[in-house]
């Protein structure tokens, strides 16, 4: 593809990379505690799903002529927090195998289901310590992320400044409606800056 294409799609490509950043944030922040392990399994697959469009749209945004410096560490930031939930996931997929009623890794070992239960938890507190760290990252991250949102604004010319924003509110309602979560705000994210 040119770099005309790509300049021409860039407010598309950072309003999808914007909304799928903050709706897997938000996802990352849902209480998991009173989930069950197959539940919380399905929400970090949705989050590292969310988290690829993020990333697939940043690499595509930072292909224009328009692109902010901070973008390439963005990107990075995107891959090093997939690594984060995959991790968790990994974790939280060795835990399900221990728990299983029918548990192939409990027959494996040759164990009983009172034996699978240590190393079960142990797994649950990784993932757990896993994702108390990304949060800790995801808090600090805020601030460079808006002045990021705010510097993409501010090169974006007032027609693409309108169409990153009708994008962003399509994809919005989109991504909410789709990945709707029982019991929880689906509208949560703050709106983008406007510049």
């Amino acid at each position: 593809m040119s770099k005309q294409h790509f300049d021409i799609n860039r407010p598309i490509h950072l309003a999808r990379r914007d909304v799928f950043f903050e709706r897997a944030v938000e996802l990352l922040y849902i209480p998991l505690q009173n989930m069950s392990t197959g539940d919380r399994i399905k929400i970090s697959d949705i989050i590292l799903s969310m988290l690829k469009t993020a990333e697939t749209h940043a690499f595509f945004a930072i292909q224009s002529s328009g692109t902010v410096a901070q973008e390439s560490d963005f990107l990075r930031f995107l891959r090093l927090i997939s690594d984060n939930v995959k991790s968790a996931h990994a974790m939280m997929q060795h835990q399900l195998h221990l728990e299983a009623e029918e548990s192939f890794l409990c027959q494996f070992l040759n164990a009983t289901p009172e034996q699978c239960v240590l190393p079960a938890m142990h797994y649950q507190r990784r993932a757990e310590d896993i994702l108390q760290g990304l949060w800790n990252v995801l808090q600090l991250a805020h601030t460079a992320y808006r002045a990021l949102q705010t510097s993409n604004q501010q090169k974006l010319t007032e027609d693409e400044r309108a169409r990153y924003r009708k994008a962003y509110e399509s994809f919005r309602h989109d991504v909410t409606t789709r990945y709707a979560v029982p019991g929880m705000n689906n509208h949560a994210a703050p709106q983008p800056q406007q510049g």
